[in-house]
């Protein structure tokens, strides 16, 4: 199924209801999910950014949907720098179970993300994606300890807020 871009991005209720039930489908056909994935890689910002938003709604429900697309999100997903798209796409990196190799390269990703402090729901997402890693392995657990302390120490007030409210939930 081709998705029609043009009509999505519309700020309409006929779009809003076209992705609801598209949102819908995807959450039980995978091979949807697939083509909203290449939304995500679209040149136009606004396609991209509501494909990305449609993917972490859907992965939300399905998280194993992502599964196919790991090398997706570690090559291109991960080289995206507009703000709004990182800001979902961040969210997906904690969904995913990785290989050890895989692994090593998101926590890098991750932690670069939280470091460039440039948008503070990135940052947010980054720390969340990268607490469920670090529940997932042990080895993580140290390196994520000092993102939130770097967070606590460089961050604005409602990035060292978030930090030091998760730091002392662990």
């Amino acid at each position: 199924m081709l998705i029609p871009w043009e009509i999505v991005v519309e700020d309409s209720e006929e779009a809003r209801n076209f992705v609801e039930s598209l949102l819908e489908v995807a959450a039980s056909d995978p091979l949807i999910l697939s083509e909203i994935m290449r939304g995500v890689l679209y040149e136009d910002p606004c396609i991209k950014m509501q494909a990305a938003s449609m993917v972490e709604k859907v992965t939300r429900v399905r998280p194993l949907f992502l599964t196919p697309y790991r090398r997706v999100l570690l090559n291109e997903f991960s080289k995206i720098n507009q703000p709004g798209v990182r800001r979902e796409v961040a969210v997906l990196y904690g969904r995913m179970m990785w290989d050890a190799w895989e692994m090593k390269q998101v926590v890098v990703l991750l932690s670069q993300w939280i470091e460039t402090q440039e948008d503070e729901d990135i940052v947010k997402n980054s720390i969340d994606s990268l607490h469920k890693l670090a529940m997932q392995k042990e080895w993580i657990f140290p390196k994520f300890r000092d993102c939130l302390a770097d967070a606590i120490k460089h961050g604005n007030p409602g990035i060292s807020n978030f930090a030091n409210e998760l730091l002392h939930r662990i």
